[in-house]
């Protein structure tokens, strides 16, 4: 089974933006604060293990690593984007006195950038029950990886190490490294939070569209 995450991460990040963004009268939203895992994670995990600098990862859109496990931006870069924000700093990146009013990442590869005790005070759920969407890899054979040995699935070691190679055209592909998805299927599903009907309650209209490609 080919577990994902992305719903864990969404719910969090919207869940917390309507109530601590102000209204003001430039930007749909002022700031965004997302809690998730490698799905939205924009460095925090990198900051312990970073990325050789000739590694694959951020190709698409930074051309070198930029701290994300895909090819390139993923869909919390995208709804920043299109709300007129900056891309959200990692929490471990901050330097001192650095301004987060904008917003701040503490998504964290495999789990949060903070202790599980920061929720528990609070009253918020992050038991593992959060992640238990999945759905039988072998009903997807089509949806192969980008960056893999083979046409498999390779759900160890990061993509560039040893023979996991990429592919030439990772906007082709849903999937990136056997676990996280492709610049490309990030942008659709941001698309979809911010242009469909993803979201509940809707957001509101963006800044900007999100390009097709």
């Amino acid at each position: 089974m080919l577990k994902i995450s992305i719903l864990f991460s969404i719910i969090f990040a919207f869940g917390f933006l309507r109530n601590v963004v102000s209204h003001n009268n430039s930007l749909p939203y002022e700031a965004i604060f997302n809690f998730g895992d490698s799905i939205s994670d924009t460095g925090n995990a990198a900051f312990h293990e970073p990325f050789p600098s000739d590694s694959p990862y951020g190709l698409t859109y930074f051309k070198h690593p930029a701290g994300r496990l895909s090819d390139g931006r993923l869909i919390i870069d995208f709804i920043a984007e299109a709300y007129g924000l900056p891309m959200l700093p990692a929490y471990l990146n901050l330097t001192k006195g650095q301004d987060i009013k904008r917003g701040v990442n503490f998504a964290y590869s495999g789990s949060t950038a903070l202790d599980k005790s920061f929720f528990d005070k609070r009253g918020l759920d992050v038991k593992a029950a959060a992640y238990s969407l999945s759905f039988p890899s072998g009903k997807i054979d089509t949806f192969r990886v980008c960056c893999g040995v083979g046409e498999g699935y390779r759900l160890h070691g990061r993509c560039g190490f040893g023979d996991a190679k990429p592919c030439e055209h990772p906007s082709k592909h849903i999937n990136w490294d056997g676990f996280h998805f492709t610049e490309a299927a990030y942008r659709l599903i941001a698309k979809g939070l911010i242009e469909g009907a993803f979201a509940h309650p809707p957001l509101k209209p963006p800044v900007s569209k999100i390009p097709d490609n």
